[in-house]
Parts: structure tokens; C-alpha cells; sequence
């Protein structure tokens, strides 16, 4: 059997209820990591969590995914070939309105608070650690989907 996040669009998994979430719109989610085993991980629990995804190798597929079709938020591994988190986090941003105002969960092992600063510094909206567990994913793509304009501008953590 296929993994139920081969194409991002169709899983086994019903989505979450109860988790203090509200994804009945079900948000598309653009998942950029280089290791095939965290995009299914991470495209796995968008499923689980009742989101649609695509996916991204590497920064620079990130912002042209980003530009070429709008998403409610982006998971971002940091470490990649090309072009890393942070820079394709910042290329983001300097894109026109709308593209450059998804925000942006950064998924990594290196969530020391002098890291995640730097991740909220180019932009981001908060940060995951990795390995990814479901509650602290959940969380952190909840505060910023749920994020107001005033909490983007400003960059508010939503670190988990």
C-alpha cells in the first residue's frame, strides 16, 4: 500500500478533533525539507492534523512553490542544499503581497533560543524541533495560522 502522504491530497488519517484547533478549512501546507523520510513525517501529520500538502526538496523549490501558488503556511527545515531555511525564509519575504505573508514554521533540531531568535529575526513565525512530535507540531502551526496581521508583523514566536 502507498503512504497516505504520497500526493499530499488524499490519507487515511481523519483529521484531529479536540486538540484546541480549528482546521475546518483545512489549510495547505508547503512542507520543504531535503530528507524524504521528514517530508513524510511532517506531510504524515498535516494528513492526521485534516490540512492538504505539497512538497519541497530544498529552499529555492520552496519560493517558487510560493510563488506560484498560495498556501496558508509553510514548514521549513533549516538545514538543505541550495538554498537553506532561513535564506528561502527571507527570499519569501521579499516577495510581493500576498505570496510574502504565509507564515513560516521553521522544523529543526536546533532550537537553542539563540537559533530560534535568528529564525524569528528572518521572518519566521516560530519553530518545531525535530524529531516531530504531533502536539508540539499541532501547536506551533496553530498560533500561526490563528496568528493576527499585528502578531505577524511582529514576528511573535511559536515555538514548540
Amino acid at each position: 500500500m502507498e503512504p497516505a502522504v504520497s500526493n499530499g491530497r488524499s490519507s487515511d488519517f481523519p483529521p484531529l478533533r479536540g486538540w484546541g484547533v480549528n482546521f475546518e478549512d483545512k489549510p495547505h501546507v508547503l512542507v520543504v525539507d531535503d530528507n524524504q523520510a521528514n517530508r513524510a513525517v511532517a506531510g504524515a501529520f498535516c494528513s492526521l492534523f485534516g490540512c492538504t500538502h505539497d512538497f519541497a526538496t530544498d529552499g529555492l523549490d520552496a519560493v517558487e512553490a510560493v510563488r506560484g501558488q498560495r498556501y496558508d503556511l509553510v514548514l521549513m527545515d533549516i538545514q538543505m542544499p541550495r538554498m537553506d531555511g532561513i535564506e528561502a525564509a527571507q527570499a519569501i519575504r521579499a516577495l510581493p503581497l500576498p505570496w510574502s505573508d504565509v507564515p513560516i514554521v521553521a522544523l529543526t533540531a536546533n532550537v537553542e533560543r539563540e537559533d530560534v531568535a535568528a529564525y524569528l529575526a528572518c521572518g519566521m513565525s516560530g519553530a518545531v524541533g525535530k524529531p516531530l512530535e504531533p502536539g508540539r507540531l499541532l501547536k506551533a502551526m496553530s498560533a500561526a495560522l490563528h496568528a493576527t496581521n499585528d502578531d505577524l508583523l511582529g514576528w511573535r514566536p511559536a515555538v514548540a
